[in-house]
């Protein structure tokens, strides 16, 4: 049997993931609930279980504190008005924990079994979208290495707020190796709607999900999603949680049959309606992955890992952070 490669991947991001379509108390009990015990159990059994993933943080919630970001340009999308920060309370955790997870942040950084801390830009722009000025992306990358360089780490896995990628060049530059390309499909559209519809019906039959092959990309390393773990909220309570758990593990021991890579991808977050059942959906499949791993069939590896090999093998040297970085 040839060995395959899971990775996982966690967009870690509070409120500062939705409050641009959906701001209200029920996000924020979400968030706080994220940030006070869905990561923590979270990170607890992905120790217990010796799995290592990549967090992908939203630089300003590990922040101790906040006063205002003034200095940031300006973003500008037809779907939101205002400033960007205009939800933002710019204080710190102990009064809104909904917005800052500093405490979240250094339980991953010292966790029992390594993790890797990667970045899911400072405060959720829109990469791709042409509201997104060159400027404020460079800032965006900035403050993330300077959050990489304040606690010594590596930090050089990058995920796109809702995958739409942009600016790879600068964000090379800012001395990132990695980035999640967008997920790869059996059936896609023009249409963002209808892929969406697709994505719900190939979760709704369990269809088994790709894997995935890394690319270089502007010099970085682009690992497409091969799967996300979707919500349990909304129109989303429709996929059975037996299809979910059948196209995970349809992934898994595709991954081990053909050799290849299944990146399995969610938001702590999601984790926070049906609880349990997510939980215990979770737990199945690190079961199964650190089954599969001690009897050498699997391979558990980060992005930046993985990305550090694929360079070394294509003899491409990760680029130094320029000036304006630092």
């Amino acid at each position: 049997m040839t060995s395959g490669t899971f990775v996982l991947s966690l967009d870690t991001e509070l409120a500062w993931g939705s409050f641009d379509k959906r701001f209200g108390p029920e996000l924020v009990r979400a968030a706080e609930w994220e940030n006070r015990e869905g990561i923590p159990r979270l990170l607890e059994l992905l120790c217990r279980h010796r799995i290592a993933a990549t967090w992908a943080f939203v630089g300003h919630a590990t922040l101790e504190a906040c006063c205002g970001h003034a200095e940031l340009e300006p973003v500008s999308y037809d779907w939101y008005s205002g400033d960007w920060f205009q939800h933002d309370p710019a204080t710190d955790e102990s009064r809104n924990p909904e917005w800052y997870a500093r405490s979240s942040f250094l339980k991953v950084l010292s966790a029992p079994y390594p993790q890797e801390i990667g970045f899911h830009s400072f405060s959720h722009v829109i990469f791709g979208n042409p509201g997104t000025p060159r400027k404020r992306a460079i800032q965006e990358f900035a403050a993330c290495r300077a959050i990489a360089r304040e606690f010594e780490i590596q930090g050089d896995a990058f995920v796109f707020p809702r995958n739409r990628a942009g600016f790879l060049h600068e964000l090379r530059e800012a001395g990132f190796r990695t980035f999640r390309a967008p997920d790869v499909a059996r059936f896609r559209t023009r249409h963002d709607a209808v892929n969406k519809a697709l994505g719900v019906l190939a979760d709704f039959v369990a269809l088994t999900p790709l894997l995935v092959a890394p690319h270089l990309d502007h010099g970085l390393v682009g690992l497409p999603g091969s799967l996300m773990l979707r919500a349990m909220d909304g129109w989303r309570r429709i996929i059975p949680l037996r299809s979910r758990r059948a196209r995970i593990m349809k992934g898994i021991d595709g991954c081990i049959r053909e050799g290849g890579i299944f990146h399995l991808w969610l938001h702590p977050i999601n984790l926070y309606r049906e609880r349990e059942k997510m939980f215990e959906l979770v737990e199945e499949c690190c079961e199964r992955v650190s089954l599969l791993r001690d009897r050498g069939d699997l391979r558990v590896a980060t992005m930046g890992e993985f990305a550090g090999e694929y360079l070394a093998s294509h003899g491409t040297p990760a680029v130094a952070a320029p000036s304006w970085v630092t």
